[in-house]
């Protein structure tokens, strides 16, 4: 009732406006109430073709900038097909996507009267068209099952000949509001399963999601398309037998209780499908799930992005820029990573990392190996717990830096200088680009930049390069934030929308840099990046780029004379024949 007591000149005009329309109707009787919950209500008794609709209208405490709603006073009455449930409110002439505050309840209850007097006509009844419809995810609220169809499954299945069985591997998935399905793998003509390319991996697995996995069939004839009535597995199967299906392993008992199965229907259009899952259990219980279709969404990804499937990423450092910057890549289009990090992920982490207090305690490669099979299809991620630049095994810091070489691309997301130098040497060796960024602690800003080769100076003259920029400026108030020691890190840094911000704008850069795009997007090699007026920056969002200059990718000493090559080939050549000769058994 708040807002009568704040604007006592509207709830005087509801009232008179509302009094008025009943002293004209012959139809309308009101009372004014205060309802159990505060609100102010009135209970309205309307005739109409002579049935008494007892109904009651409530004025929110938002009124009146939101409607006031009508619904019948027994909570168990459906009174029209726009009603909200039984008991539920009207869907009348005004609601929450047309409302106007110069609208009264007494136009609300008009709305009603035309509503059920068209609806509830005794000789000529008729139906009231909506004047809006309801988004997908609205109509899917209360659907306790659904199954999620993606393209090229429903491709694979529309290029089934009729009357065919085709079998199927299906995974559940339980969330807190649903249980979804998903079909991971259908089998092809020679009857072996096959994944389902556009589904990620990580949804057919037991980990990193609860997903059991069971098995089934899709049937698939233009008898579905006619749909019919199917709240049975005994009904199910008698449609089936109908159709002209063997039916002997749909319904399979196995030591007293019926094995769970999957059971598709499809007919000549994607409209007739139907998923039913038959539940394990001493009686086979039916439950007809709700078909999620793919939407126009599914398809954002260009054909440009498309390129970036064939890129393989290196990543150094898995902690809040690299975790953050992985999980962009992979929504981007890239599909293969390697990942290098030793650390954990532990609780002081999560404050700004990509990654849940459910990966706490796995180190991060092997939890965003997991994150990044659940983002996108198709995704390969090698993850090394090495530590570069540490105290590692020889062997495995040589393998660790001998698969980063293979990569197409390097990201240190270390800010770590001894990392920096190794990846700066290993792409300068192997021709590889070099991106990298940090974070200033503090969070007013941070930078990104790269190193390609042919197009910048080589990694170390662009590090050298933005050191003499700064060393020009005004004294920063903050260093850099690092985020490769695995000691816990200084409390409040930065926001985990500051490492955001800085690791889009390397996740870009490295798009950028992946595609080879000419002319790039990004024609300097360093850019400032602010967040708010700090230091050099004179406002939120202001960029620097840093035009450096320096040393390109080859030295003096990569000019090797032919003598010298001779002569290196020479020697190896005779270490082989001495190696062979210790090898081979005598005669």
């Amino acid at each position: 009732m708040k807002w009568a007591i704040d604007d006592p000149a509207r709830f005087l005009h509801e009232r008179a406006e509302l009094d008025r329309f009943e002293a004209e109707s012959d139809w309308l009787s009101t009372a004014w109430r205060v309802s159990e919950n505060g609100s102010i209500a009135v209970d309205l008794d309307m005739t109409i073709h002579g049935r008494v609709f007892a109904g009651r209208m409530i004025y929110p405490e938002t009124f009146p900038d939101s409607p006031p709603y009508i619904c019948p006073r027994d909570a168990s009455e459906r009174w029209s097909g726009h009603q909200y449930g039984a008991g539920g409110p009207l869907c009348l002439q005004w609601r929450s996507d047309n409302w106007h505050p110069a609208v009264t309840g007494a136009d609300m209850v008009r709305s009603a009267r035309e509503l059920l007097s068209t609806e509830q006509h005794p000789e000529l009844p008729n139906t009231v068209p909506s004047a809006h419809r309801l988004t997908p995810g609205q109509g899917m609220r209360g659907a306790g099952r659904r199954f999620v169809a993606t393209a090229e499954l429903l491709a694979t299945w529309t290029a089934l000949p009729l009357l065919s069985r085709t079998g199927l591997q299906s995974s559940i998935v339980y969330n807190s509001d649903a249980i979804v399905m998903f079909v991971a793998k259908v089998a092809d003509a020679q009857d072996v399963l096959q994944d389902v390319i556009d589904l990620p991996k990580g949804i057919a697995t037991s980990l990193p999601l609860f997903s059991l996995s069971g098995d089934g069939w899709i049937f698939r004839s233009d008898a579905f398309d006619q749909r019919q009535s199917i709240e049975s597995a005994e009904m199910l199967v008698r449609v089936l037998t109908e159709a002209g299906f063997a039916t002997d392993d749909v319904l399979v008992q196995e030591s007293g209780k019926y094995k769970a199965k999957t059971i598709v229907l499809l007919g000549t259009a994607l409209s007739s499908l139907r998923v039913f899952l038959i539940d394990s259990g001493e009686q086979p219980e039916l439950l007809e799930h709700r078909i999620v279709f793919p939407s126009l969404s599914d398809f954002r990804l260009s054909e440009e992005a498309q390129q970036l499937a064939s890129v393989r990423v290196g990543i150094v450092g898995l902690g809040s820029v690299g975790s953050k910057a992985a999980i962009s890549l992979a929504r981007a289009g890239v599909r293969k990573f390697l990942l290098v990090d030793d650390d954990y992920l532990s609780p002081g982490n999560i404050v700004r990392h990509e990654l849940s207090w459910a990966y706490v305690g796995t180190h991060k490669v092997r939890a965003m190996r997991d994150a990044l099979s659940l983002i996108a299809p198709a995704v390969q991620v090698d993850a090394r717990t090495t530590r570069l630049a540490g105290q590692e095994s020889a062997v495995s810091a040589a393998a660790a830096l001998k698969d980063l070489a293979s990569c197409d691309l390097l990201i240190d997301a270390t800010a770590n200088p001894e990392v920096f130098l190794l990846l700066a040497a290993l792409a300068r060796k192997n021709g590889k680009p070099l991106c990298w960024a940090e974070v200033f602690a503090g969070g007013y800003g941070g930078m990104i930049a790269r190193a390609r080769p042919k197009h910048d100076p080589n990694p170390l003259a662009v590090r050298d390069a933005y050191h003499a920029y700064l060393a020009t400026l005004p004294d920063a108030p903050f260093k850099n934030a690092a985020g490769y020691d695995g000691t816990e890190e200084q409390p409040l840094i930065a926001y985990d929308s500051d490492v955001g911000f800085v690791a889009a704008a390397l996740t870009r850069l490295v798009i950028d840099t992946g595609l080879s795009r000419e002319p790039s997007e990004y024609p300097y090699s360093v850019y400032l990046l602010g967040m708010r007026r700090e230091w050099i920056f004179e406002a939120p969002f202001d960029t620097c780029p840093i035009d450096v200059q320096g040393e390109g990718w080859e030295s003096d000493g990569d000019a090797v004379s032919d003598k010298d090559r001779i002569a290196v080939v020479e020697a190896l050549l005779r270490m082989c024949e001495e190696l062979r000769a210790d090898t081979d058994p005598p005669i």
